[in-house]
């Protein structure tokens, strides 16, 4: 029987520049590759002295924070006294405070910027990948802080309500809009389609549109409509559309089979829908609306027994594929998940609202970097593995950085499992 005891070791230290964090060799080959470290530099304001960190060294910086796996800004120090890793970048890694006077020389300048050197990049991974469709995904989500100008959002929390834009097809960001928290989820919502729309790459064949009901807004759907958009979007239960519930003949109710409703307020056995006509008094144009009607569980005493919901579209699709296409627009919450747990996006910080705005820009930045090496340079099963586990398994590999033929080397262990797809991805 193996058991194990206490280890007992004695600490030394070693001149050989030693890193846990390899993966900054495929991550920055590949930024330069998509061009966007080139459009960082030409994009950004320039500094008024040609000096120390250039624009593209510190968003790189900034965007490896949680890729490394750090959860902060302070982190950077622990970054920069990595010996290994300063040999690898050619420079040190750029300290906590200057990050700081970074972030405070651009403010509200440097969100065009970064914006146009994201979408950049995704119309270059649009077209290594030939996706020639963009399905919008749009939500917002509060980020908690305790900054200054942070507000009471509508959940009782205070912080900011930035809303997201993910393109699903290449499942990266496409854009964001940093707003305080006590902002509506579905403000100015029509503005922030026209301004995603604008980043899309030129020469696509169709654009659709999902969200929650927060974008149940006639005006936006009628853009929709008039700019040859397709959409499907969760109704609002308000008093118009509840009012179509009775009217519904029992024979009408076709059962139907399709994932499970994240947003459904409670577990429910059985679900059926029906296909009606509506139009907003505002609208210029009629829909199709699906009404869903859920069994509970459990009967309720006011409500009945069943669960209403609808969702609204232009689209034809068969009945059941239209309302599980709808509820695929659902993955956008484990994406914003993964950029609040994976890429430290909890605690945002600074108490000035735009450098929390650059932050958020450049760490979705940095998503779609970890997303672009996935599909553009992985095996296909690795597609799915989050920030954590691919860093486990291959961005943080033990590695000692060394110069031969005057030529940098990295050493990874002899007979690592990654050993010989880590050097496919470094080379």
């Amino acid at each position: 029987m193996i058991l194990q005891d206490a280890i007992s070791v004695q600490v030394g230290e070693t001149n050989s520049e030693v890193t846990n964090f390899p993966g900054v060799v495929p991550l920055a080959n590949l930024a330069s590759e998509l061009g966007l470290l080139g459009d960082l530099d030409r994009l950004l304001p320039a500094k008024e002295r040609n000096r120390g960190f250039g624009n593209s060294a510190s968003v790189f910086d900034l965007m490896m924070i949680p890729v490394a796996g750090g959860q902060c800004i302070d982190d950077l120090a622990l970054l920069r006294a990595d010996r290994g890793l300063r040999r690898l970048l050619g420079r040190k890694v750029m300290a906590p405070s200057t990050a700081h006077d970074f972030l405070h020389r651009l403010r509200y300048d440097g969100l065009d910027g970064l914006a146009k050197a994201r979408s950049r990049m995704l119309a270059e991974v649009a077209r290594r990948t030939n996706t020639t469709t963009a399905t919008l995904d749009c939500d917002a989500s509060l980020f908690t802080s305790t900054g200054r100008n942070a507000r009471m959002s509508y959940t009782g929390e205070r912080g900011y309500m930035p809303m997201l834009a993910f393109w699903s097809e290449v499942g990266m960001v496409i854009n964001d809009d940093f707003r305080n928290g006590n902002t509506s989820p579905g403000g100015d919502a029509l503005q922030f389609l026209k301004e995603t729309v604008a980043q899309l790459p030129a020469g696509l064949k169709q654009v659709k549109v999902r969200s929650d009901s927060a974008w149940y807004q006639a005006e936006l759907l009628d853009h929709c409509q008039e700019e040859g958009y397709l959409f499907c979007i969760s109704a609002r239960r308000d008093e118009a559309v509840m009012a179509l519930f009775p009217g519904v003949d029992d024979a009408r109710w076709k059962r139907v089979n399709v994932p499970e409703d994240p947003e459904a307020e409670e577990d429910y056995m059985r679900e059926w829908a029906c296909e009606t006509v509506h139009t907003f008094n505002e609208s210029r144009h009629a829909y199709r609306m699906i009404l869903l009607r859920r069994e509970r569980r459990q009967g309720d005493l006011f409500e009945g027994d069943y669960l209403y919901g609808a969702i609204i579209t232009n689209m034809d699709l068969p009945l059941e594929e239209q309302i599980a296409w709808h509820r695929g627009r659902c993955n956008c919450e484990n994406q914003i998940k993964e950029l609040k747990w994976d890429f430290e996006l909890r605690t945002l910080p600074s108490g000035d609202f735009f450098h929390n705005a650059l932050y958020l820009r450049i760490l979705t930045l940095a998503y779609n970097l970890f997303v672009a090496l996935k599909q553009l340079k992985l095996p296909e099963h690795y597609r799915p593995l989050r920030l954590k586990t691919l860093r486990f398994r291959l961005l943080a590999l033990p590695a000692l950085v060394t110069r031969h033929a005057r030529r940098l080397c990295l050493r990874l262990p002899r007979g690592h499992p990654q050993r010989l797809l880590f050097a496919a991805l470094a080379t």
